[in-house]
């Protein structure tokens, strides 16, 4: 069938190729391959005929650290980015833009994975079709590690507050277990019972605590989300 790059991915890619014209293209990706075809992912064309998806090869010698590169886009997403895939993390909207460890088979450290559009891997919409510039730029020769390493995520509780807490909050968002516009940053009672509901969900004790084996829960569940992404 004939298929396009959503257009705002053609504008990332001009954009990286204008910065560093040199660099390696030899884990880029568009439309998948047969495997991806057996089961949903934004390199599949959507029902208008549009890939949803690119890769990206990581080049620091060749001026394309594309690592770092991800860390700018998700410290600034653009307005069709869904979520990004980079060295072992997963940060999208359902994550509030917190990076998440990624355990899908594919760790995503050749390159990163671009995704668009909302709604599922297997049917994204618009919007995936906006030109305006991304938020990158390169250093020719960098060395792309400053954005690799993954923190320990803190334990969440009552009481606790901040981004990483407004990232929990929108993904119960995601989940219907939290109200639209629930995501105050603040752990609250009624933030509590959502995990604890969302817990049960997940098969992890219910405490009520967003601990290391709820967060790896959390994480799992993301990357199956994610799966088709890149893979």
């Amino acid at each position: 069938m004939s298929w396009r790059l959503a257009n705002s991915l053609v504008a990332l890619r001009e954009q990286v190729n204008a910065m560093a014209p040199g660099r390696s293209t030899a884990s880029d990706g568009t439309i998948g391959d047969q495997s991806h075809a057996t089961r949903p992912s934004r390199h599949n064309p959507n029902g208008a005929g549009v890939v949803c998806a690119l890769d990206i090869t990581d080049d620091p010698a060749g001026g394309c650290p594309v690592h770092d590169l991800a860390e700018q886009v998700r410290a600034n997403p653009h307005p069709d980015l869904a979520y990004v895939i980079s060295a072992r993390r997963i940060a999208g909207r359902s994550t509030g833009w917190n990076w998440h460890e990624y355990t899908g088979a594919n760790p995503h450290v050749q390159h990163a994975h671009f995704g668009v559009g909302e709604g599922p891997d297997a049917s994204p919409a618009q919007p995936y079709d906006d030109t305006q510039a991304w938020p990158i730029a390169g250093s020719p020769g960098g060395n792309g590690n400053a954005a690799v390493n993954i923190e320990t995520p803190r334990t969440l509780r009552k009481g606790s507050s901040g981004e990483d807490v407004r990232g929990l909050q929108l993904v119960l968002i995601g989940a219907s277990l939290l109200a639209p516009g629930g995501a105050d940053g603040v752990f609250g009672p009624v933030t509590e019972a959502a995990v604890r509901e969302f817990q049960g969900v997940l098969g992890v004790a219910q405490d009520g605590v967003v601990g290391p084996k709820t967060h790896a829960a959390i994480s799992n569940l993301l990357a199956f989300l994610a799966a088709g992404g890149g893979q």
